[in-house]
């Protein structure tokens, strides 16, 4: 057990501070079609982003209902991109962590973003 727990956790913290504060450069700003098929759980966009015929039927439901896990945003939206998955996103906006599919970012915004 060290005598100064603090400065052996420093290195870590400091490594989380960081990379948290690096999601919210500009440079990951990406801009999200009006009528964004989004939702709020990863493991959902996840089952849904592999399987094009699913991921149509759950977004005709959150068109008639917004259900648990997903909803549609009505408006275009500019959001930080936290990271890029097999055909989804995870993104944050107004500091909310959610999740919605490649289709739905503006080419232009994505290609920008990924060099």
């Amino acid at each position: 057990m060290s005598r100064y727990p603090l400065l052996t956790t420093l290195p870590g913290l400091l490594f989380f501070v960081s990379g948290f504060t690096a999601t919210a450069e500009p440079n990951n700003i990406i801009s999200l079609n009006a009528n964004a098929h989004v939702c709020n759980s990863k493991d959902e966009t996840a089952r849904l982003a592999i399987n094009p015929q699913l991921q149509e039927m759950a977004r005709a439901l959150v068109e008639f209902k917004p259900t648990k896990f997903c909803f549609i945003l009505p408006d275009a939206a500019e959001v930080v991109l936290l990271q890029q998955h097999s055909g989804f996103i995870e993104f944050d906006y107004k500091s909310q962590v959610l999740y919605t599919f490649s289709h739905y970012v503006v080419e232009r915004a994505l290609t920008a973003n990924s060099h």
